[in-house]
């Protein structure tokens, strides 16, 4: 939680890239944002952990980030 006791949540998870472009995309809305996991090893190109690259918001701010990211879901089946 923040210190206005509004919990921090994932709204996604992928790759790297695909994790900036989700973040820069929720900037662009006004939407803060964070990225969680992004550390990558000196070995690949490969995120360290597993699990990809986590976005985390803000709840309060999850319903526009979730139009966000729909949105973005979209356009990439095009």
């Amino acid at each position: 939680m923040n210190k206005n006791g509004d919990a921090i949540i994932e709204i996604f998870s992928g790759t790297p890239w695909e994790s900036e472009m989700i973040s820069g995309l929720l900037l662009n809305s006004g939407i803060k944002s964070f990225l969680k996991n992004n550390v990558l090893n000196s070995y690949a190109i490969e995120p360290t952990f597993p699990g990809g690259v986590k976005v985390m918001i803000l709840e309060s701010d999850f319903d526009r980030a979730k139009e966000i990211v729909d949105e973005y879901y979209r356009n990439m089946k095009i």
